[in-house]
């Protein structure tokens, strides 16, 4: 199986010698800018997550630091001199009210409050998932439901999404029936409680270990495995309400199929105006560097994959993120590995060519010193600026926020 980073592992990652390299951008029309350089410290360090922006503020979580080293949830704003600022809105202690934010960002109801998980601390130390809201005294942090492991499920990785009637989705890593993960609805009630319910526990042959998060068409949820399926190298799932309650899955694709791809990792799947999904995997390929692929249902209702691009290492590869796309049907996405000499990552664009093939442009490569392991996709904003961090790198190595700008 592919590289991963587990916390038992993560200090390995964060002991890997650092390198004084260039500033590299390979896209003429792009600037690259370091928003902002976490030192590990109160501040936070290394960020996993992706980020979502308010107005002039963007919001994210850091895996580490913070007041108490359990990791934080940062707002960053817009100065208007070209400079941004940080704010730490809530430090986790590691204890009842979870630690360590792994690649879930927080997503913003529309009323003030920001809501995401945990993957470690809580009542049971197996995650949480949490709703910050302001207050005149500052932000405060309510759990909403720790993880109790066993069928409930253990370890978020991920984040959350609302559905219409304001309960979230979310998938969790471990525990459920059979110990691969699950997908669990969070239901409000009239008294300010929230209960969980798993929809979909995953049993291997379905899936297993999901790090990613869901996308929603409105009615359906989509969503992938990095692990499990037909040939134990994930799939790409969907659910269907099934009008009782409950919810069917149908197996959209099981990867690891001659150059298909292998092992989609921590990401959200993109939908497209026509249904289609779009995502990456991390390994595999015809160049065994990773994919771009597309997922689109036929006049039959069954769904067939193409990959659109395979990377092939030489100055970026391993995407671990998925991908955005925008109103002309480019994509977006990170890579997380260089070459690993001159390059450690990068932010890629994939257009769409009139004889059906696609071309792919870098727009930054990393590093180090502007950023190392971009993990987390990318925001796009009305102008067409990108925003993302990356899990190491910059002035402290405990990672950045950054902009590429068209």
């Amino acid at each position: 199986m592919r590289r991963e980073k587990p916390l038992s592992s993560l200090p390995l990652v964060l002991a890997i010698a650092t390198m004084n390299l260039l500033w590299i951008t390979t896209a003429g029309a792009q600037t690259g800018s370091t928003l902002y350089n976490f030192t590990g410290a109160s501040d936070g360090g290394n960020p996993l997550s992706n980020l979502v922006m308010i107005g002039e503020h963007l919001y994210g979580t850091t895996f580490v630091g913070g007041a108490y080293g359990a990791g934080d949830v940062f707002e960053l704003s817009n100065e208007g001199d070209g400079t941004w600022k940080e704010k730490v809105l809530y430090s986790f202690t590691g204890g009842l009210d979870g630690a360590n934010p792994y690649y879930a960002g927080v997503v913003y109801d529309g009323v003030g409050n920001l809501y995401g998980t945990t993957v470690g601390g809580g009542t049971f130390g197996l995650g949480t998932v949490f709703e910050l809201s302001p207050t005149d005294a500052g932000w405060i942090e309510s759990v909403l439901y720790s993880f109790a492991g066993g069928n409930d499920g253990a370890s978020p990785y991920a984040g959350v999404i609302f559905d219409v009637a304001g309960g979230m989705y979310g998938t969790t890593f471990a525990g459920g029936s059979y110990g691969y993960g699950t997908v669990f609805r969070l239901s409000p009630s009239r008294t300010g409680q929230w209960s969980e319910h798993v929809i979909l526990p995953f049993d291997g042959s379905n899936g297993s270990g999901p790090l990613g998060g869901l996308v929603s068409n409105g009615a359906n949820l989509y969503g992938v495995t990095e692990g499990g399926g037909k040939y134990n190298a994930g799939v790409a799932y969907e659910l269907v309400p099934n009008g009782s309650g409950g919810w069917t899955q149908s197996i959209l694709h099981s990867f690891g199929e001659g150059s298909d791809g292998i092992y989609p990792y921590a990401e959200v799947l993109a939908l497209d105006e026509r249904g289609n999904l779009y995502g990456t995997t991390s390994a595999g390929g015809v160049l065994q560097a990773g994919t771009v692929f597309k997922l689109s249902q036929n006049a039959s209702g069954s769904w067939g994959e193409v990959v659109l691009y395979s990377f092939d290492g030489a100055v970026a590869g391993n995407p671990d993120s998925g991908v955005i796309i925008d109103g002309k049907a480019n994509l977006y996405g990170t890579c997380a590995n260089g070459n690993g000499e001159t390059t450690v990552g990068s932010v890629f664009e994939l257009s769409p060519q009139p004889d059906g093939k696609w071309n792919n442009r870098n727009l930054l490569m990393f590093t180090q010193g502007n950023g190392e392991f971009p993990e987390s996709p990318v925001l796009r904003d009305a102008y067409g600026n990108l925003y993302g961090t990356t899990l190491l790198g910059g002035a402290s190595n405990n990672g950045v926020v950054y902009e590429v700008t068209p």
